[in-house]
């Protein structure tokens, strides 16, 4: 008979927690102190809260997913154009052809290269007229024509006299602004960064054909800017620029290393049109102070003459208080023979607007034969001839130009096409 009492005994279940306790007995309702009511409204805070995150990452998502480049990358409107300015910052020199609105006078086409210190060659040409030869450097440019070509500008009255010699342009007169001065590179470069326009300013519009590809419009106060290609290096290229009320639609190319050089080495025999040219807002008058009619020679006689400068322009301008280089020659003749004359009669002088010089000439006539006549007819002519730059100042010219083609030269060729 088996004794009970000597098999071991199983241990007993602990009892079950009560309904609303934890597993250390205490009642879970009243664990954080709350009734009810309150802790549903917490929870609801918080679901609110996670949803408003999800929305909030997933708008950012949309913005990013949006506002990309042509490559994908993440990219705003004035983040291309301050890339595509970047690019053509250091451009050794662009070349651009369109329109440019001329006061009073419709449009012309102009074809000009422009380097990166702002010098520049090309031509502006007038519908139906042959075209006038532009050159500039240092923030003066210069215009030479023939008579046709300087009344298709609107000035027949003194095209006979423009068409002497080439003609110092400044801004206002034709156009609005020196050309050369506008669209030099860097100049350009500060025009597509837009500081002064807000960021809402600018759209972006469809992408339209320019030449054999397309570019993508910016538009912004006024102007269109036209990014075409993108370059090595994620900049894209800027093929046309519209500027404000279409006083110029104008294309842009860039230029080789070859084109370039092609370009330094034709700007000096170019530019020495400049030393010839006049100002057209400078009036010289000449009035005879001293003239002889009879007996001169074999004693000297003395030519005298008054030579005085008017600005044409407005006495606000910068011109308006330079001097002025005048060139000027005596001829003198008795009886129609020339008379020999000193070498004070020839030379230049500098003369400020509204400031007058008086200029002298030396002469002795003709030797008198034995028996001949003693007196005779003396005439006297002074020619002068104002420039436009004075000669110490189209020297500075020269030397400035140099040391620009050294500048165009160190500068980088722009990235190929990506």
């Amino acid at each position: 008979m088996t004794d009970d009492l000597a098999r071991p005994v199983p241990p007993e279940e602990p009892p079950l927690p009560a309904t609303g306790e934890d597993d250390g007995g205490r009642d879970e309702n009243a664990g954080d102190g709350l009734p009810p009511r309150r802790r549903s409204r917490r929870r609801a805070v918080l679901i609110a809260l996670g949803v408003l995150a999800v929305l909030v990452a997933v708008l950012l998502w949309i913005i990013k997913a949006t506002d990309t480049g042509p490559d994908g990358s993440s990219s705003s409107p004035r983040s291309e154009l301050a890339r595509s300015a970047a690019l053509l910052r250091d451009a050794p020199a662009l070349h651009y052809t369109g329109t440019i609105k001329v006061k009073e006078h419709g449009n012309a086409r102009l074809d000009l290269v422009v380097s990166n210190p702002g010098d520049a060659l090309g031509t502006l040409t007038m519908p139906g007229s042959p075209p006038l030869e532009y050159v500039a450097i240092d923030g003066k440019s210069f215009l030479r024509g023939n008579t046709k070509a300087w009344q298709s500008l609107g000035m027949a009255e003194k095209s006979a006299v423009l068409a002497e010699h080439p003609s110092l342009v400044v801004p206002g007169v034709f156009f609005s602004q020196d050309l050369a001065t506008t669209l030099a590179p860097p100049e350009l470069a500060k025009t597509l960064l837009l500081k002064k326009v807000p960021d809402e300013k600018i759209t972006v519009g469809d992408p339209v054909t320019v030449g054999d590809h397309s570019c993508t419009p910016f538009h912004a106060d006024g102007m269109t800017i036209c990014l075409g290609k993108e370059m090595v290096g994620g900049a894209r290229f800027v093929d046309r620029i519209g500027f404000p009320g279409g006083s110029a639609v104008i294309d842009i190319q860039a230029m080789s290393r070859k084109e370039v050089n092609q370009f330094s080495a034709d700007f000096p025999s170019k530019f020495t049109m400049a030393r010839e040219a006049v100002n057209p807002r400078i009036s010289v008058t000449l009035q005879t102070l001293r003239d002889y009619e009879g007996k001169c020679a074999p004693t000297l006689c003395i030519f005298k003459a008054r030579v005085t400068v008017t600005f044409l322009g407005s006495t606000a301008d910068a011109e308006a208080s330079e001097a002025v280089q005048v060139n000027y020659a005596w001829t003198i003749d008795r009886d129609g023979a020339p008379v020999h004359v000193g070498k004070d009669c020839s030379g230049a002088v500098l003369i400020k607007p509204g400031k007058s010089t008086d200029l002298s000439c030396t002469a002795t006539g003709p030797s008198v034969p034995v028996g001949g006549p003693s007196s005779g007819q003396y005439h006297s002519q002074i020619h002068t001839s104002d420039v436009a730059l004075t000669e110490a100042e189209y020297k500075r010219l020269v030397r400035l130009a140099a040391d620009h083609s050294k500048k165009v030269a160190a500068l980088p060729d722009l990235p190929p096409p990506a």
